[in-house]
């Protein structure tokens, strides 16, 4: 399945991007600008933590939302201008969102008012690009994408996010090691669900997996 919730704070997102920039072949853009302003594409990872401040929620909901475009995408993606109400949105009267039937969705979490905001991965798949095709008319058309690498992409960050990088699970969810021991020593998940399963995520926390992928600490 190309879904794939996850929890990471800290330096765990970074080895999620260093993934993205350094083994994936993607094109990382953020999914909607900020108003009035172009949308950002990011070739480093310093770059994309200049523009969001990666790992720190404002609130449950806010994630750093990023779309990543497979090599042989780059043709198919388009760029498409927002009208806003300026008398909603400050004075500005635009912004712009990246969209394309093929692109990888990854929305980073980290920790926010109410705990540990899940991060998250997903795409379309051909059948559901297809359904949803006639609502999008003016995108590159959904067969043109080279779904078997959308899937070889979106498999690979995922079998790396769960059997590399993450040391156990809370419920259905990896969870990363920086977030292993923000959980072990008192954070929770801001979703009221998934504090459900914490006193037995930590009951087991001492036989979390050993030899994951670790990275730098920001």
């Amino acid at each position: 399945m190309p879904n794939l919730d996850f929890f990471a704070v800290g330096s765990d997102l970074n080895v999620v991007l260093d993934f993205v920039f350094n083994q994936s072949g993607c094109r990382v853009f953020e999914s909607v600008s900020a108003f009035g302003q172009d949308l950002a594409e990011f070739s480093t990872i310093d770059g994309l933590m200049t523009k969001f401040h990666v790992g720190i929620c404002r609130s449950d909901g806010d994630r750093a939302l990023l779309q990543l475009v497979v090599p042989s995408g780059s043709s198919l993606y388009s760029i498409r201008r927002i009208k806003l109400s300026p008398d909603k949105c400050d004075g500005h009267t635009f912004r712009y969102a990246i969209e394309g039937w093929g692109l990888i969705q990854l929305y980073l979490g980290g920790i926010g008012p109410n705990g540990i905001v899940n991060s998250h991965t997903n795409h379309f798949n051909t059948k559901g690009a297809r359904k949803w095709e006639p609502l999008g008319a003016d995108k590159a058309a959904a067969d043109s994408w080279n779904w078997s690498e959308v899937h070889s992409v979106s498999s690979r960050l995922n079998r790396f996010i769960r059997n590399k990088v993450s040391v156990g699970k809370l419920g259905s969810r990896p969870v990363l090691p920086e977030a292993h021991g923000a959980f072990m020593t008192g954070l929770e998940p801001a979703e009221v669900l998934w504090k459900a399963h914490l006193d037995a995520y930590r009951a087991s926390g001492s036989e979390v997996r050993s030899g994951a992928v670790s990275g730098p600490a920001r």
